[in-house]
């Protein structure tokens, strides 16, 4: 079985790599993932180990631009769903999988050439183009994968053709690559050395690309407050800056100034090295305003190292307050500083309770190969529809 996965962004994040690492387990199982990306960069994902395609315009809706952006992605439309069309039978293309709800190009395209589409809801949009796209979801999609049962609220609830196609399955993780055990003390100096952070130092960080959504403005504020509080401490930005939140990098930027925090705030920029940086850190955070299943929160709790997460999306089904984390409200700095305090105050032996906690409860719900013999059933069970791209 061969399956097209489809994300629209070709800047790295927390989609792709659960995708990839997902995708080299379905391999076992004799099932290849090819993937299909829009092209917003010129430093594209490239997995070693899969096959990538890259198409300009596929994403209708952008902040930036969005006038011309829209007439770009109508003047191309035509031909993109020609070209998936053509990868579809090219490359005997037996499932779609589409992440993201208005992805819906290669959703349409899979259809048109009769083959099932799963289709992965895990970002969020307005009421206004939940009530465009959610009806386009609904009648292309075979199957809708939600990674929370708190995210089914997102949905109207009288949409029964959306609820007729829900399978949940959360995020995952591959805990013999997120295993503290294959890294010792002198692994964390050396990144810690790289970063120039104190031996006697705490060191926060958090993971994920430079946008509004990941409340890193948030982190910073809270990063302040805890700065006073506990002077010997640092705190690492892992991610990507990107170009289309400019703005949003100027107002952190301003705001670090502000606080006083240049030099105890490290941008790391993309990093492809995650497990190595979660094994450095004493808290990670978790500060984003809007959320599906992160990824990175089942990572940190992989690698044993304390959680400060907001409580959005499915976070709460992931960390179980004061036993695997600790969640906060979204938007509330000092919650998170309070809550970084905490777990900076633990004893060891509370410490290790909370982390082996967060360890176990990975590897039982949310270790990859349960997720990827899921994704694997719920692919067989759409089968391999006799097509025209045979």
């Amino acid at each position: 079985m061969r399956v097209l996965y489809c994300i629209l962004d070709n800047r790295v994040g927390g989609p792709h790599r659960l995708a990839l690492t997902v995708s080299r387990h379905l391999k076992r199982h004799h099932i290849e993932t090819l993937f299909l990306v829009g092209r917003k960069t010129d430093d594209p994902w490239q997995p070693d180990e899969a096959q990538l395609f890259q198409l300009t315009h596929i994403q209708c809706f952008q902040r930036r631009a969005a006038l011309l952006n829209l007439a770009r992605f109508l003047g191309f439309l035509p031909y993109n769903l020609l070209r998936i069309r053509r990868l579809i039978r090219a490359h005997q293309i037996d499932i779609v999988h589409v992440d993201g709800v208005t992805n819906f190009v290669p959703a349409l395209a899979a259809t048109l050439t009769r083959v099932p589409v799963v289709w992965t809801y895990n970002d969020y949009i307005g009421p206004r183009l939940r009530k465009i796209f959610l009806p386009i979801v609904a009648r292309l999609a075979d199957r809708i994968i939600i990674q929370g049962e708190n995210i089914r609220t997102r949905y109207p609830r009288n949409h029964r053709r959306l609820e007729e196609k829900i399978v949940f399955l959360p995020s995952a993780v591959d805990p013999q690559e997120f295993d503290p055990d294959r890294f010792t003390a002198r692994d964390r100096e050396a990144l810690r050395a790289e970063f120039q952070i104190p031996a006697d130092h705490a060191l926060i960080g958090t993971i994920g690309n430079i946008n509004v959504m990941k409340g890193h403005d948030d982190f910073i504020e809270a990063a302040g407050q805890l700065k006073q509080r506990q002077p010997k401490t640092r705190f690492l930005i892992v991610g990507r800056q990107l170009d289309t939140a400019s703005d949003y990098w100027d107002r952190l930027q301003a705001l670090l100034d502000r606080l006083g925090l240049r030099d105890d705030v490290i941008f790391t920029g993309f990093r492809t090295d995650i497990a190595r940086i979660c094994h450095a850190l004493d808290v990670f955070v978790l500060p984003s305003i809007l959320e599906s299943c992160p990824v990175v929160v089942l990572e940190a709790m992989a690698m044993k190292v304390p959680v400060v997460a907001t409580d959005v999306g499915a976070v709460s089904e992931m960390v179980v307050a004061g036993r695997t984390g600790l969640l906060v409200p979204p938007r509330d700095a000092g919650a998170i500083a309070e809550a970084v305090t905490t777990c900076l105050g633990q004893s060891p032996a509370e410490r290790d309770a909370m982390t082996e906690a967060a360890r176990k409860r990975v590897e039982t719900d949310f270790a990859v190969d349960r997720i990827a013999f899921r994704q694997k059933r719920m692919y067989e069970a759409l089968g391999a529809r006799p097509g025209d791209h045979g």
